[in-house]
């Protein structure tokens, strides 16, 4: 992303999100306030997702079940359907430094996420001839 796309990406983002209206207004703003004002709108949208879960959590008690002998709710507790405090982590570590404790779950992801860029950078290297598929049968004749 060059430059003046993050800028404009910037100001898109602000005016569309986070309650500006005057261009002036977020050129003013630093970098460090732009990206607090970011985290507290996610956080915010973190809990409009919870709200829209617990409806269809509800909804979904109602209506959902498993066995087919002795039917039950799928989930018998809302944290199994929305855990709130596993997506406000996901957005504090976006934001955050290294000092936040990932949990078990946005490890995963984290890893999840690393797993699939290093494969489409070994993709790309490949499509370019930088990488040579036989490479570890001419090591063991060195």
């Amino acid at each position: 992303m060059t430059s003046s796309q993050a800028y404009r990406e910037i100001l898109l983002i602000s005016l569309a999100h986070l309650g500006f209206h005057d261009i002036r207004d977020v050129e003013s703003m630093t970098m460090r306030e732009y990206c607090l004002r970011l985290e507290a709108y996610q956080l915010h949208e973190v809990g409009v997702r919870e709200h829209l879960a617990l409806q269809a959590f509800y909804n979904q008690s109602v209506q959902e079940t498993v066995g087919k002998k002795k039917p039950r709710p799928k989930y018998r507790k809302f944290k199994q359907f929305f855990d709130r405090e596993e997506e406000e982590l996901a957005v504090r570590n976006t934001f955050a430094d290294d000092t936040m404790g990932l949990s078990e779950k946005a490890k995963h992801h984290t890893q999840t996420e690393t797993f699939m860029r290093r494969i489409e950078q070994f993709k790309k290297l490949k499509a370019e001839g930088r990488i040579d598929m036989n490479a570890w049968k001419h090591e063991g004749g060195r």
